[in-house]
């Protein structure tokens, strides 16, 4: 993905955590977490430094330049291995529900492996990482050089959106060559974004509407609002998807299904063609729909993301519940 259209998930993803209904526990007894709390929390924390989102949303390309790796999970068919064992996600992930009753290698449980990226576990890392530092901030005294300030912070989450969004861009996850075609989809997307909502480029941010998110235009797509619509209606659901899951777990999910999209979306008869091409085959009649679900389930995985970092700090330090142990590890 490009550079606003990470930005714009990043943005969409607060946007979630403010405008859903997110439900008020989750759990019960000692152990539940008031989610709804929690969203509130980080939102207005969030507000004070979201004019880096597209600068931090955009490190991992233009900075890190760790593309080759962590930005994908590559996915092969392999014909000597065994049925494969597909993982679980949330029942309201739209492409996780679409490709389990369309796709063929789901249905026919066809074999495939993961042969290049690490994605998954820099989606865990980076989890980890901003759990950690948060922990230095609170533990250290006020002034000491050591500490990591806010901004960095809010840098870190934005950084971390951009591998959870990449996660969800089939083609990140295919072995494939179709780098042509792989552009072309990212370029429509961004053209997307860019035509609408008001954007600074002088200043490398989103002009804001009254809620301090992405200022629309009149010229918004059928695609960027059938997004928009979805993170505000699509229950929230707090849990990974199934019990031992963490972040590494979840995007390893995600990536499978991205696998499986990115067949229906570019099919083998196909192979890397041009954009043009692209237009006139039948399989494109499914474009926006295919993308709307996939960008939407970004959006999620992302809020999804960010509240668990966010409940795991503040679990542990500013509101940690009485007799109740560290939930470090998930």
């Amino acid at each position: 993905m490009k550079k606003y259209t990470h930005a714009w998930l990043a943005m969409m993803a607060m946007k979630r955590l403010d405008k859903a209904e997110i439900p008020e526990l989750e759990g019960t007894g000692t152990a539940a977490k008031p989610l709804a709390k929690y969203a509130g929390t980080l939102v207005r924390w969030f507000k004070n430094y979201r004019d880096f989102v597209v600068q931090g949303a955009w490190y991992p390309d233009e900075v890190f330049c760790d593309q080759g790796m962590s930005h994908g999970l590559k996915h092969t068919p392999f014909e000597l291995g065994e049925k494969p064992k597909f993982m679980k996600l949330p029942d309201t992930m739209q492409i996780y529900k679409l490709m389990r009753a369309e796709s063929p290698i789901y249905k026919k449980k066809q074999a495939f492996t993961v042969v290049k990226g690490n994605l998954n576990a820099r989606c865990d890392a980076m989890a980890h990482t901003i759990v950690d530092n948060f922990k230095i901030q609170y533990r250290e005294e006020k002034g000491n050089p050591i500490i990591p300030s806010s901004t960095h912070m809010a840098m870190r989450f934005y950084i971390m959106s951009h591998y959870l969004a990449d996660g969800h861009m089939p083609l990140h996850c295919d072995a494939r060559a179709l780098g042509d075609i792989h552009a072309s989809i990212e370029k429509s997307w961004e053209d997307q974004v860019k035509k609408s909502y008001r954007i600074d480029d002088k200043n490398n941010r989103f002009y804001y509407d009254p809620d301090g998110f992405p200022l629309a235009t009149d010229k918004m797509t059928d695609l960027i609002k059938a997004v928009e619509d979805d993170l505000v209606s699509r229950p929230f659901v707090y849990s990974w998807g199934a019990n031992g899951y963490s972040t590494r777990e979840y995007i390893e999910s995600v990536a499978q299904y991205s696998y499986m999209l990115a067949h229906e979306m570019v099919p083998e008869d196909i192979g890397d063609i041009s954009w043009s091409k692209y237009k006139e085959t039948e399989v494109y009649q499914r474009f926006d729909e295919y993308s709307a679900k996939l960008l939407a389930d970004a959006v999620d995985s992302i809020a999804r993301a960010w509240l668990h970092v966010w409940i795991r700090y503040r679990e542990w330090g500013p509101d940690k519940p009485k007799n109740n142990p560290d939930n470090y590890s998930k």
